[in-house]
């Protein structure tokens, strides 16, 4: 069931506000099949839409807190998302029918298409909280990750300043005289 959903015949050329409450349900709901989850806290979406013709121009605020897991240390690592959305939203019919090919212009990047008298705003919100999560979470800048225990550790000589192998003194000629040709 949707949520955030505007009526059309509440639209006009000046349009409406609302005002949405983002619950940490429908945030978990809406985030289950990702490695994101929802925050503590529940969110907001601000929400302005007119009628432009026969369009529906939406523009609209979102303010939520999500979780993810650290890519390096595994601990929780909570997300502030912050944005401002907008979309252009066109009756069903008017979608380009034709071939099964995906040629997407530039003027339709924000353009979606309603059918019936409401306009969903549930895809949209979803898409752009997936958007601006991280693809790598950190806890900080300065995570170093996961402590391996010293039993797990390889002996010291493994990573040392022991001498290169000497199967590759060719090699390590060769890198010398090609930054000698450099300098």
């Amino acid at each position: 069931m949707s949520t955030f959903v505007l009526k059309i015949q509440d639209l006009d050329e000046a349009g409406k506000d609302w005002n949405f409450a983002i619950g940490t349900d429908w945030l978990a709901s809406a985030l289950a099949d990702t490695e994101l989850s929802a925050g503590a806290q529940d969110g907001r979406l601000t929400v302005h839409a007119q009628r432009t013709g026969m369009d529906v121009l939406v523009q609209a605020h979102v303010e939520a807190e999500l979780a993810a897991t650290c890519a390096r240390c595994l601990a929780d690592v909570p997300i502030t998302v912050d944005l401002p959305l907008t979309g252009l939203f066109s009756p069903e019919h008017m979608r380009p029918h034709g071939s099964d090919e995906i040629d997407v212009q530039l003027h339709e990047v924000n353009r979606d298409y309603f059918g019936g008298a409401e306009v969903v705003l549930d895809p949209m919100v979803r898409e752009y909280l997936l958007l601006e999560a991280p693809m790598k979470p950190l806890c900080s800048d300065a995570c170093e990750g996961i402590a391996i225990p010293d039993h797990l550790r390889p002996p010291a000589e493994v990573f040392g300043d022991a001498a290169p192998d000497s199967r590759f003194a060719p090699l390590l000629k060769l890198k010398e005289a090609l930054t000698k040709n450099e300098e």
